[in-house]
């Protein structure tokens, strides 16, 4: 399968995205949470205000700047500052354990940190510039600064997720691969002027940089959104807002979507465009919104970060939604190409399977500090980068792809982060006494959790686990469920997950399993939480 390359000829500079904006709709309100709005005049002026604060560091091109996130619409202005620098935006979790987040600190070796406001310095000697501190950048006198552009391979963002290394993964995107990305996205999307966006996804998760930054960059206004993520709450949102195009992960579209009684014309007036991704979107939640909905465009997009944000779509048909048949994960975005490989060789036709391989420019130039990885999985082909995405693909009878499974069964889907099983389990083969784990994913109540299965002697080692994984691990991935098995009778993964989905979900979190598999509460565990 192939697809044009990008056009030839300079980039324009990514720090500049909004500068277009901002003469063309100075006053114009281009973001706001309900409580704190921007024009897209005060987002390019704050954004010169803080790369001229990040110059006045010392920070150069090149250099790594981590963010520390969260949902307020001052973050535009943090990333294009950033970029401003021809510096390199790390975004992670401002939630993260302090254990975990001071180990990636001391990965990434960042020139200076942006934290929300009242968070302690995270790494002494290191410029910080805190929510408090940011305040008097921001309102003080314009300051003038000089973009300086990047150069087509140098580092626009570093985005880290889970991998199977047991470590989180920094995947390395380039600006030439992130402008093309918005080039292509954006003939899918079709964001205008006159164009309003919800967003939804965490600053830390690469699929913010699609409905925040690519929106402002088109002069359409984004609704950043700050409240609980209950369906209720953001379908009422999309009402009060007109949004006219929504971006949500397939978690989020579950929530919005509910029973689907509420996804009409009457609820949601203004919707033109829906886009979800991450995982494949289960038929019944896209056939809620075409029944619903007539004549909204429906769109599956698909692709891992290590390939800049979505590199596959897929326009939603009739057929697609009621056939019950999974959705197509459809065709590469203009200037990103995509092939099947068996054996060592590309495959075609109708049925034909193998591992999908996404080539060009979004392919990112390596993972952080991981050589080794990079080398096993970024591939040099016929003059072509290509990521080996593990991910096992068909052709249907059209021509567009259809996600069959994962090559790696230990990968998953935990709060719309593609996860890695064996960082869960890594963690808590460190505690002390632990010496074997499986983790699997169950269904408790209403949403996917992870279970983590210890072989331990009494009781007091899956307390310990619990204790220190808080430390470990940021809450998506910590088990929900402890169970303590037999020494020497370990289940797998499949057989814990099976025997996992008998068990009450209000049952006590801390279970035991016998030697032939028979699971039941702790007696003196009922009241715990994990």
């Amino acid at each position: 399968m192939t697809a044009h390359h990008a056009a030839a000829g300079p980039l324009p500079a990514l720090g500049d995205l909004l500068a277009g904006p901002a003469r063309r709709w100075p006053d114009r309100v281009a973001i706001d949470d309900g409580r704190v709005r921007h024009t897209f005049a005060e987002l390019e002026q704050g954004a010169l205000k803080i790369a001229a604060w990040l110059e006045g560091q010392g920070v150069g091109p090149g250099d790594r700047v981590v963010v520390l996130t969260e949902t307020r619409p001052v973050m535009p202005m943090i990333i294009l500052g950033i970029w401003k620098r021809g510096a390199v935006h790390v975004p992670v979790d401002g939630t993260e354990p302090d254990p975990r987040l001071h180990a990636l600190l001391d990965r990434i070796r960042p020139a200076a940190v942006i934290t929300p406001p009242g968070r302690p310095p995270v790494l002494p000697g290191v410029p910080m510039l805190d929510g408090e501190a940011l305040v008097p950048v921001l309102f003080g006198p314009a300051v003038p600064h000089t973009t300086v552009a990047h150069g087509p391979e140098d580092i626009a963002y570093v985005v880290f997720a889970s991998g199977a290394t047991g470590e989180p993964q920094g995947a390395e995107i380039t600006a030439a691969g992130l402008l093309a990305h918005f080039t292509g996205h954006n003939e899918v999307l079709g964001l205008t002027p006159d164009s309003r966006v919800l967003s939804l996804s965490p600053f830390h998760f690469d699929v913010s940089l699609l409905d925040t930054l690519l929106p402002l960059s088109v002069g359409a206004f984004v609704h950043q959104f700050r409240g609980l993520p209950a369906g209720a709450v953001l379908r009422a949102t999309l009402a009060r807002q007109h949004i006219t195009h929504l971006v949500a992960v397939t978690m989020l579209l579950g929530l919005i979507t509910d029973d689907g009684r509420h996804i009409n014309r009457d609820v949601l007036p203004s919707l033109d465009v829906v886009m979800t991704g991450a995982q494949v979107c289960p038929p019944h939640l896209l056939r809620s919104w075409a029944r619903g909905l007539p004549g909204i465009r429906l769109v599956q997009a698909f692709g891992p970060p290590e390939a800049t944000i979505f590199g596959l779509t897929h326009t939603v048909r009739a057929e697609d939604v009621e056939s019950g048949a999974p959705c197509p994960v459809g065709r590469p975005l203009r200037g990103t190409l995509a092939k099947l490989v068996r054996d060592g060789a590309e495959v075609r036709g109708p049925g034909a399977e193998g591992e999908l391989w996404i080539g060009g420019p979004q392919v990112m130039r390596g993972y952080f500090d991981q050589p080794e990885e990079t080398a096993r999985l970024v591939v040099e082909a016929d003059g072509t980068r290509w990521f080996r995405t593990g991910d096992v693909c068909a052709y249907d009878d059209g021509g567009a792809l259809v996600l069959r499974r994962h090559a790696d069964d230990r990968i998953t889907w935990l709060a719309g982060r593609r996860t890695h099983l064996y960082e869960i389990e890594r963690a808590a083969l460190s505690c002390p006494a632990v010496e074997r784990v499986t983790a699997a994913v169950v269904r408790r109540g209403p949403r996917d959790v992870v279970a983590l299965a210890v072989a331990a002697k009494d009781a007091e080692t899956l307390h310990d686990v619990a204790h220190q994984l808080r430390g470990l691990l940021p809450e998506p991935l910590r088990p929900a469920v402890l169970v303590r098995t037999v020494p020497g009778h370990e289940p797998d993964a499949p057989l814990l997950a099976q025997r996992l989905t008998a068990v009450d979900p209000t049952s006590s979190p801390y279970l035991d399993m016998s030697a032939d598999g028979a699971v039941e509460p702790f007696d003196d565990a009922d009241k715990e939480e994990i």
